[in-house]
C-alpha cells in the first residue's frame, strides 16, 4: 500500500472516534500491542461506524463483506493506554466502499488501515441500493 494522502493521516479529518481499551492479553512477548490484536481493534472501529451510520442493517439478502484489508503499522503501542480509532470512508464505488482508519495511542499514530468492503445482494456482489448509498456519503473524508 502506498503512503496515504496527508489528510488521511490527520485525525481532524475523521468524523468518528472510537476509544478501545487494551487488555493485558493483547500484548506480545515484547510487551507491545500484538499486531493481530490491533487488527481486532480496527474491526471494532469499523463495526462502530456501521452501527452509528445505520449501515449495519444486514439481512440474508443484503450484507457487506470485507474484500481486502491493508494495514500500515506506523508505531508501537503499549499497555495500558487505550487506542483511539478514527474511522471514515475514503471512497465509495458502485458496489464497494473503502473504510479508512487511523489509530492513535496518545499523540502517536500507530496504524493506518484501508478496508475495501463489498455490497452483496443474495450472495452476489451488486451495486449499492440507493438508500444504502445515502447512508455512506456523509462519512466520506474530505481533503
Amino acid at each position: 500500500m502506498a503512503r496515504p494522502a496527508p489528510h488521511l493521516l490527520d485525525p481532524a479529518h475523521y468524523r468518528l472516534r472510537t476509544e478501545v481499551g487494551l487488555r493485558y492479553s493483547d500484548l506480545d512477548v515484547n510487551r507491545h500491542l500484538n499486531n493481530v490484536k490491533l487488527i481486532d481493534i480496527l474491526q471494532e472501529g469499523r463495526g462502530y461506524l456501521h452501527r452509528v451510520s445505520g449501515m449495519a442493517e444486514a439481512t440474508p439478502q443484503f450484507t457487506i463483506v470485507v474484500a481486502n484489508l491493508n494495514v500500515q503499522f506506523l508505531g508501537e503501542a503499549f499497555y495500558p493506554e487505550p487506542i483511539i480509532v478514527h474511522t471514515g470512508l475514503s471512497a465509495v464505488g458502485r458496489s464497494s466502499q473503502t473504510v479508512a482508519q487511523l489509530a492513535f495511542q496518545g499523540e502517536r499514530a500507530v496504524a493506518y488501515a484501508e478496508t475495501v468492503m463489498v455490497t452483496m445482494l443474495d450472495g452476489v456482489a451488486a451495486p449499492h441500493p440507493p438508500h444504502y448509498r445515502e447512508q455512506l456519503e456523509p462519512w466520506l473524508i474530505a481533503p
